[in-house]
């Protein structure tokens, strides 16, 4: 969180991306702050909305720096302007409330002793370097289905598509869905396709893709019928 931004700034970069983009009579800075004021449920969840709303705004937007460089602009906004369930302030000020005196102070012994941070992972607490430990021993475990997914089952699926789907952006997105559901698959920790777990196919990860993958419009239904044509394709390449 950038502590010298101000309100004003934040105004004035939304004005100015609203211009850039010739949508300022679809959407003002008040209709942004109107969103966040009214936004509802879990934080994280509730960012995760706005953001994937503001970006419904910018459809041709697909390229990787454009696309950060908006959510920079409404992660800002995010920040800096008041919220009805944190009674009229914004996170950022909020932070600042919290805390505000414990970094200063944190930042003066720092430069006497530095700190690494501890991490938490489920629900137990462990030390950076112990972290680090497990996440090496992850990936050495993972690395036979990592191996799999980029030089064999990708590329074969991309294939796959191209043969059976003739509208070339649906075959695209199917073949998106695949590539970030064995990126999470990974991430969340699975070391090879028989350990992915049939609720995280069918209902966890769709329903992770409807919050962070912000540019989709494809809703849980959509991410489920797209993992029906990747396990159609599994099953009859690798399940003989």
């Amino acid at each position: 969180m950038d502590k010298n931004k101000t309100l004003e700034q934040v105004e004035k970069d939304l004005d100015s991306l609203f211009e850039k983009y010739g949508i300022q009579g679809k959407v003002s800075v008040d209709d942004i702050k109107n969103w966040i004021w009214n936004s509802a449920g879990h934080a994280m969840e509730a960012s995760n909305k706005f953001q994937k709303k503001c970006l419904n705004l910018f459809p041709l937007a697909r390229d990787i720096d454009e696309l950060n460089n908006l959510m920079q602009i409404f992660v800002d906004a995010w920040n800096y302007f008041p919220h009805k369930f944190l009674k009229g302030r914004s996170p950022a000020e909020l932070f600042h409330e919290t805390y505000g005196e414990k970094l200063e102070e944190r930042s003066s012994k720092s430069k006497n002793k530095k700190e690494m941070p501890k991490v938490i992972v489920g629900d137990r607490e462990m030390e950076w370097e112990e972290f680090q430990e497990m996440i090496s021993v992850m990936e050495k475990v993972q690395k036979p289905f990592k191996e799999w997914i980029e030089q064999d089952a990708l590329p074969k699926y991309q294939k796959y598509l191209e043969q059976i789907v003739k509208i070339k952006k649906i075959c695209e997105e199917h073949y998106e869905v695949a590539d970030v559901f064995f990126e999470r698959a990974l991430h969340v920790g699975f070391v090879d396709l028989k350990s992915v777990r049939p609720e995280f196919i069918r209902n966890e990860f769709p329903r992770w893709w409807s919050t962070h993958i912000m540019y989709s419009k494809l809703k849980p239904m959509g991410v489920k019928k797209s993992l029906d044509v990747l396990f159609e394709f599994i099953g009859l390449v690798y399940r003989k």
